[in-house]
């Protein structure tokens, strides 16, 4: 729960003297925060002036790639402004999985590896603010591609690694796909707040009749505001390559940052548009 400043300049129930400002401190982590609906449900009357402070090792995050970490939106009709000392962060992408290849076994290519998923965003503002950014606004990692899958044997691609995530909720690395014959691939990792997750390796290369088939390994989650990387393709001589799963985008840093004056810009991964 929030602690609401009891300040010379605010009252107990947040209401301000003779028009000061309402205080509040973010002392502990939150998700999917709408800052306007947070403001009111900790006391604020609606329109005094609104003073923020996100306190340090606080984090702000999504639990969901469709969900920003922080929404800033509504009236704050004697302004807004905010003081980031901990980390706002998006949910990372969840990894591709790798695909098995079926019939026709003519076409090598049906079933390429999965792409991994797209970063979510970690700060979406549609109202006027003011930010002192001390801390890390940061979107998440994309999800790792899975890998490729080569020949009628099915060797198995690894599957993708989920992208950097937020505080709260990881993102999870794509399976390995389905598989009839040959060798499994092995899952990707999932990403966490502090790290990426790694691409999953491919199945054992199979021989058979002379030929060697090569699965492809997963490709990696990226990083806070980093696009994953694309998986490997699964491969041999006699064959065309199958194709792997492709990286997902990074996650945004900010949207809406016309509405923003920036008093410090800290740390900040991803785009800001």
């Amino acid at each position: 729960m929030p602690i609401i400043s009891t300040l010379a300049s605010a009252s107990a129930n947040g209401y301000g003297f003779s028009g000061g400002p309402f205080r509040l401190a973010i002392s502990s982590n939150q998700t999917d925060l709408n800052l306007n609906s947070f403001l009111i449900s900790s006391g604020w009357n609606g329109a005094a002036e609104v003073i923020v402070t996100i306190n340090s090792g606080v984090y702000i995050s999504s639990t969901s790639t469709a969900n920003a970490a922080l929404t800033i939106s509504g009236s704050f009709p004697s302004g807004v402004s905010v003081t980031n000392n901990g980390t706002i962060v998006g949910m990372g992408g969840a990894g591709g999985a790798s695909q098995g290849c079926g019939p026709p076994l003519t076409n090598m290519n049906n079933n390429p590896g999965q792409p991994g998923g797209a970063g979510g965003l970690a700060l979406s503002v549609s109202s006027a603010i003011s930010i002192t950014n001390n801390g890390t606004i940061a979107g998440g990692g994309g999800g790792g591609g899975g890998g490729g899958v080569c020949g009628n044997v099915l060797i198995q691609g690894g599957g993708g690694g989920g992208g950097q995530s937020s505080f709260s909720t990881n993102s999870a690395g794509g399976g390995m796909g389905p598989r009839t014959a040959g060798s499994s691939g092995s899952n990707g990792n999932a990403g966490t707040y502090s790290a990426a997750g790694t691409g999953g390796a491919p199945g054992p290369n199979y021989t058979c009749c002379g030929v060697t088939y090569y699965g492809g390994a997963g490709g990696n989650g990226g990083s806070w505001g980093a696009s994953g990387s694309t998986g490997s393709n699964g491969w041999s001589y006699v064959n065309a390559p199958s194709n792997p799963g492709s990286g997902g985008s990074a996650g945004g840093a900010v949207t809406g940052n016309s509405n923003i004056t920036w008093v410090a810009t800290g740390t900040r991964y991803g785009s800001i548009t």
